[in-house]
């Protein structure tokens, strides 16, 4: 599911994750695509211009609180297949 079929206003917590490369945000967006998550990815300077923190080139995600742990695995699932 998309930013715009979820709505961004749904899409309530930052998930900043160790993803530096194209690559690497791509297996993450499959994958929470097949799980049905609700993300919209955010590259570093879509990051910056929010005000997440991100200054180092990683990825953020913005998923549905209620969905974040489920999140949070598969992008950690992601970092470790480094």
């Amino acid at each position: 599911m998309s930013r715009e079929q979820a709505g961004e206003s749904d899409l309530d917590v930052v998930i900043q994750t160790g993803i530096a490369n194209p690559i690497g945000i791509g297996l993450a967006e499959s994958l929470l695509r097949e799980a049905e998550i609700p993300f919209f990815a955010m590259d570093r300077n879509v990051a910056a211009r929010q005000e997440s923190g991100n200054f180092l080139g990683w990825w953020n995600v913005r998923v549905q609180r209620e969905r974040e742990a489920e999140a949070r695995e598969i992008l950690r699932s992601v970092e470790e297949a480094k």
